[in-house]
């Protein structure tokens, strides 16, 4: 990922600057470049929307006047458009280009590029690029926010290094004799608070049998069931214990 700058051409808003420095960081990403920024763009707002990448990524960005300067050293250059046309229609996904530029990331530089917010890469600039992407997106409007492109391309990128490891449960999956425990309790306390009479016990057991089938259950989880059952059934059984006292005040 160090190998891996993202370009920014004639970049306007400040907010999108200093989001996309943020998206960067999250994603683990550092090498930003700038093409010839609007003159008035406001670095202020984008040290504010930047956060935390404000003293590293934005304060150490490049800044250069042409896009040859910018990729001119990269083995890959991936340019992101949202337009149709003749010299467009090879497009990639980000998803799909994301394994290349990480390949060639091994020993080489590469690049993302994005254009300007108004209008994207003119044919000029995009022809010096080795890839040409487009986030899928709807028909009825496939014009993404510069900084909520980066985003996704910075996420395809995070995600192909594999270096993500989602958390596993912590608490072991409850055996097969735990869980009959635990229906067994079910089963009563569904006729204790009378939720079902004996008629329909099994076809109910069987529903529930479903339900918690289609889960990871966790021997934490049973335990918590249980527990939930119990208190069912201790309340169910203070209820038949009040309700004489409740009749005779009654009448």
């Amino acid at each position: 990922m160090r190998n891996i700058r993202i370009v920014l051409v004639r970049p306007i808003y400040g907010g999108n600057l200093g989001a996309i420095c943020r998206a960067m960081k999250n994603m683990g990403l550092a090498d930003l470049w700038l093409v010839r920024p609007e003159p008035d763009l406001n670095f202020e707002e984008a040290q504010k929307y930047a956060v935390h990448a404000a003293d590293d990524i934005l304060a150490n960005r490049h800044q250069v006047d042409t896009v040859a300067e910018a990729i001119g050293d990269c083995a890959v250059v991936a340019a992101t458009t949202g337009l149709k046309g003749l010299y467009r229609s090879h497009t990639k996904s980000p998803r799909e280009v994301a394994p290349r530029l990480l390949e060639s990331a091994q020993q080489h530089q590469v690049a993302f590029m994005f254009g300007p917010e108004d209008h994207g890469l003119s044919n000029e600039e995009m022809k010096l690029a080795t890839h040409i992407v487009t986030i899928p997106s709807t028909n009825a409007y496939s014009s993404l926010n510069l900084a909520q492109a980066v985003m996704v391309c910075c996420y395809e990128l995070w995600l192909a290094t594999e270096q993500y490891q989602p958390p596993r449960e912590f608490h072991p999956e409850a055996p097969v004799v735990m869980r009959e425990r635990f229906f067994e309790l079910w089963q009563h306390m569904l006729l204790e608070i009378k939720f079902c009479d004996e008629k329909k016990l099994e076809h109910m057991m069987m529903g529930f049998r479903r339900i918690f089938g289609r889960s990871y259950l966790s021997e934490a989880d049973i335990n918590i069931l249980m527990g939930l059952a119990r208190q069912a059934m201790w309340c169910a059984e203070q209820m038949k214990k009040e309700k004489p006292q409740m009749d005779a005040d009654k009448r």
